[in-house]
């Protein structure tokens, strides 16, 4: 957006904030830095951190060309490592704008009622940056799946599952290659939003690999139909080689009483608790992941008790009722101190 453009969509909000006169203001992935100006000057405002759009001017602290996780904090050094490693975008003018968002929200991260991270992992790249320990809080999403009652019945054929975005940061081709390595009577699904340039792709590399005709490759499912693939599978595989904030398919797998291999990044530990709810791995580590899904797959009382584990973490820490009075808190709290804030 042009600067005046900016200027004219916080005006518009400044307007809205004057006549509605709300106690407290929750902002979920806003870019418009006007739109905040209008209203920290305001009303006590809570910031949720969802990605890392107000860190990071790329927004994943990810490096495209060497998938490398970033370490550092935002700085003019982000701009001759983006020609090395290619995190920002390509265009000048959009990059620079993007940069200068996320040292502006930085200059003010004093003036929020409280930051929202859905990860400690998340948590402390917002205390890296600057942020007062006091206002960032993490509060993990809730699983949408609702956890089972009881433990479920291991299905009948041993079976790898992923589901999410077909992207290389997803660790796709760390799923395929570690699929591979598996025995011939061990099957795999792949969900997710396939394009017929990623669908070939793969195909293409598992043919090579000798394993296309065990691997089932499936568009997106319905939140109806998601339960019932997590329940036909023995485990859950999350080879992520970003740093996700959170993970919430691995908690949908938990809920379902699937144990989960997931790589360690992010705010996975979140939810992986190590040798508890499954077995964490180094990113892109293809032996790794491999020899954690064989050890699940043909060790079944352990698959079992991982399973009954995650249920209860799920039922425990990532209820609707939990994070509902967790967020209703921090309104409470964010209108009190917000206002001495702005006072």
């Amino acid at each position: 957006a042009t600067r005046s453009q900016v200027t004219q969509v916080g005006e518009e909000i400044a307007i809205l904030l004057d006549e509605f006169q709300p106690d407290i203001v929750h902002i979920h992935s806003v870019h418009n830095v006007g739109v905040m100006e209008a209203c920290l000057g305001r009303v006590p405002v809570i910031m949720h951190g969802h990605d890392y759009r107000y860190l990071c001017p790329s927004s994943s602290f990810y490096y495209r060309r060497t998938q490398e996780i970033c370490t550092r904090t935002a700085g003019p050094g982000c701009f001759p490592t983006t020609l090395r490693k290619h995190c920002l975008s390509p265009r000048p003018a959009y990059a620079w704008n993007y940069y200068r968002r996320v040292k502006w929200i930085e200059k003010r991260a004093s003036r929020f009622a409280y930051v929202v991270a859905p990860s400690d992992a998340a948590r402390n790249r917002f205390l890296e940056a600057g942020f007062p320990e006091s206002n960032v809080v993490t509060l993990p999403y809730f699983c949408p799946v609702v956890p089972l009652d009881r433990p479920r019945r291991l299905p009948s054929d041993t079976s790898i599952l992923f589901i999410g975005r077909i992207r290389p940061t997803k660790g796709v081709d760390v799923f395929v290659d570690a699929f591979s390595k598996l025995p011939d009577s061990v099957k795999a699904t792949m969900v997710g939003d396939f394009t017929a340039e990623s669908r070939g792709r793969l195909e293409r590399r598992v043919s090579t690999l000798g394993c296309r005709e065990r691997l089932d490759m499936r568009s997106w499912a319905g939140r109806d139909k998601i339960a019932e693939i997590f329940r036909q599978a023995s485990v859950f595989v999350f080879p992520s080689i970003w740093p996700e904030t959170l993970g919430i398919v691995g908690i949908e797998a938990l809920a379902c009483g699937v144990p989960v291999v997931a790589s360690d990044v992010g705010g996975v530990r979140e939810w992986l608790l190590p040798e508890r709810t499954g077995i964490l791995v180094p990113p892109k580590s293809v032996d790794a992941t491999a020899s954690a899904m064989e050890r699940l797959l043909f060790d079944e009382p352990l698959n079992r008790a991982m399973g009954e584990n995650g249920i209860e973490l799920v039922r425990d820490k990532f209820s609707l009722a939990r994070h509902i009075d967790e967020l209703k808190s921090l309104y409470e709290n964010g209108v009190e101190h917000g206002a001495k804030r702005i006072a």
